[in-house]
């Protein structure tokens, strides 16, 4: 039960605090959040990189990256960093600097909704431009607020 509960949270890129999950299931559906997030990231590069981009495939993937950044800074409460027992590589930068995480949060929303909105339209130099400022935003954040492996 607890795996389909996670599983549908992961999926749905529900907030965490829609539920009182246990902290070590909080960092595992946050993980699974991020793989999604990562596995649309790549779709829209390999759409790019491909001769003819599949409007289609770049919508789906960008409608992904824009819903799940929505829900980020809600994918961290108080208790599921390192202290929480479980693998993870959120930095404890994200609670010591709060304001600092929102605005990295804000930075990733913004530019993936322009990402959302240039695929929306079928725009694909625009998705190529709104692209390379998702994947600044998320080097930002992974720079000041998450650990190397």
């Amino acid at each position: 039960m607890k795996r389909a509960i996670l599983a549908a949270l992961a999926l749905a890129g529900t907030a965490t605090a829609a539920f009182a999950l246990a902290p070590a299931d909080t960092i595992r559906m946050r993980q699974a959040n991020y793989k999604q997030m990562a596995a649309a990231l790549k779709g829209v590069n390999d759409q790019l990189r491909s001769d003819a981009p599949s409007l289609p495939e770049l919508r789906r993937n960008a409608g992904l990256i824009s819903r799940h950044a929505l829900q980020v800074l809600n994918w961290f409460p108080r208790g599921t960093g390192a202290e929480a027992g479980i693998r993870t590589r959120a930095k404890a930068e994200i609670w010591s600097d709060p304001q600092g995480f929102r605005r990295a949060g804000a930075r990733l929303l913004v530019a993936a909704r322009g990402l959302d909105a240039a695929a929306g339209r079928g725009d694909v130099a625009a998705v190529r431009t709104a692209f390379g400022e998702v994947r600044g935003a998320c080097g930002g954040c992974h720079d000041a607020f998450r650990a190397p492996e």
